[in-house]
């Protein structure tokens, strides 16, 4: 599986530490809920015992998304924070308003109409160059806001630049979310220290709620089975990368020390979800009868359900009306 490199930056450190369910699975933390569901009870029916450290895979990497006419840049200064604008002509023209929140961090939260813009974030996008979290990104839950520090920093590890969002994965909720409208396209690479496991565990996800992890439906994009999969909280319903066969094999397989670019098309109104690795669609996990839901966060980071602890990288989000591709 191809996967391109670069990074935006880090960003201020706050804590988590947090309690949800995967379906009705019970969690260990301060405040969370209790339950039984099909991860509560271990992998699915006719699952194997294979073990972590699945190799390289699955789908293959394609072209991804091209862009349109018009297409927006925006440059990142090195320096204090610093405004502009960046506009482009042509059938399907996109104007874009990028402040810096920091040394070189650029985050983008304006309109946009026309194409498809491989630069674009109508919504919200961020390189993390800077050095702090944007105040578009909040830890969630809220009430454990106070640890986040304990769990989310700024690391000298980037994709396209020289930091990323490090998410140490060893509680069982530590993640970040930005608003969304219910119906959105996304962006963001990810790396992770481990190759993907056979536990159950989320990497993002787009939550109906208030960010806790046990509040509102949220349709979450993880791994299990040691294969990239999706799953809906309330009934614990999965889509295997693979087709639904509970083992170690085939699927989309995420290799330790690797940047993976992984965009995702959230259709809340129009009940559906698509996932893209590399620019290739993901078939098995496009589903179109699921909702409708009235989508308000999008959330990165990790969460633990059966699987082990995890450390992972997130840089180059970006949030937009059209699809952005895994170009910056």
């Amino acid at each position: 599986m191809s996967f391109s490199a670069r990074s935006f930056a880090f960003f201020a450190m706050y804590t988590l530490a947090s309690v949800a369910a995967c379906g009705g699975e019970s969690s260990s933390g301060a405040g969370g809920a209790g339950g039984s569901g099909d991860d509560a009870a271990g992998p699915g029916p006719g699952s194997t015992s294979a073990g972590p450290g699945a190799t390289s895979g699955g789908a293959t990497s394609g072209g991804g998304a091209t862009s349109g006419n018009g297409s927006a840049t925006t440059s990142n200064g090195s320096g204090g924070a610093t405004s502009g604008s960046a506009t482009s002509s042509g059938s399907g023209d996109v104007t874009t308003t990028a402040t810096s929140t920091g040394a070189g961090d650029t985050t983008t939260s304006t309109a946009a109409t026309g194409g498809t813009d491989p630069g674009g974030c109508s919504i919200f996008c961020s390189d993390f160059e800077g050095g702090s979290l944007p105040s578009e990104v909040q830890f969630f839950p809220e009430y454990l806001r106070p640890r986040m520090s304990e769990f989310v920093t700024l690391d000298s590890t980037g994709h396209s630049g020289s930091r990323s969002v490090k998410v140490s994965g060893t509680d069982f909720s530590q993640m970040l979310g930005v608003a969304v409208p219910s119906n959105f396209w996304g962006r963001i690479y990810l790396k992770s220290a481990t190759d993907i496991q056979m536990g159950h565990n989320t990497y993002v996800a787009a939550a109906e709620g208030n960010g806790d992890p046990n509040n509102g439906e949220q349709i979450r994009i993880g791994e299990h089975q040691c294969q990239l999969e999706l799953n809906r909280r309330s009934d614990d319903k999965e889509m295997l990368s693979n087709g639904g066969m509970y083992m170690c094999s085939g699927g989309v397989k995420l290799v330790a020390n690797t940047w993976y670019c992984l965009e995702f098309h959230y259709d809340g109104p129009g009940r559906s979800v698509s996932v893209f690795v590399d620019g290739t669609e993901v078939n098995a996990m496009h589903v179109t009868d699921w909702g409708p839901y009235d989508y308000k966060l999008f959330k990165f980071g990790f969460e633990k359900y059966h699987g082990g602890a995890k450390t992972m990288w997130y840089d180059d989000l970006a949030l937009h009306s059209e699809r952005v591709g895994c170009g910056k």
